[in-house]
């Protein structure tokens, strides 16, 4: 709820802005998603899970190549160090049915709002 008007201002110089947007971004995303959706599915099993030994178990990961994020996607999901619940998410995500649905609905939100939801290495 706004207080009222705001004066104008340059949002580009914003403390954190393109955080504030990725946000904002995400949560649109969010509330695009059908429930019940396989996205939305994935989404809700990972937001369920409170698992306190994966802080201790992440590391920056070194580049973004495919073969790199996924031996440190591995390297978190160790289903020797994992939940019941984190194993659930990874069950989900090795349904090749499950991710292509799920790819497929990212994909059309993304082109319904003109924003990707992108993945990029910070220093």
């Amino acid at each position: 709820m706004r207080s009222g008007p705001k004066p104008d201002s340059d949002l580009t110089k914003h403390r954190n802005i393109d955080t504030v947007r990725q946000l904002q971004h995400l949560m649109v995303l969010c509330e695009l998603l059908p429930p019940g959706s396989r996205l939305h599915e994935a989404l809700t099993i990972a937001l369920s899970i409170n698992e306190p030994s994966l802080p201790g178990r992440i590391t920056p990961v070194r580049d973004l190549h495919p073969l790199t994020t996924k031996t440190w996607l591995e390297s978190l999901w160790d289903p020797d160090l994992i939940s019941p619940e984190e194993m659930e998410l990874v069950a989900w995500q090795n349904n090749k049915a499950k991710m292509d649905a799920a790819v497929e609905e990212m994909q059309k939100i993304e082109r319904r709002i003109g924003i990707r939801l992108a993945t990029e290495k910070i220093q």
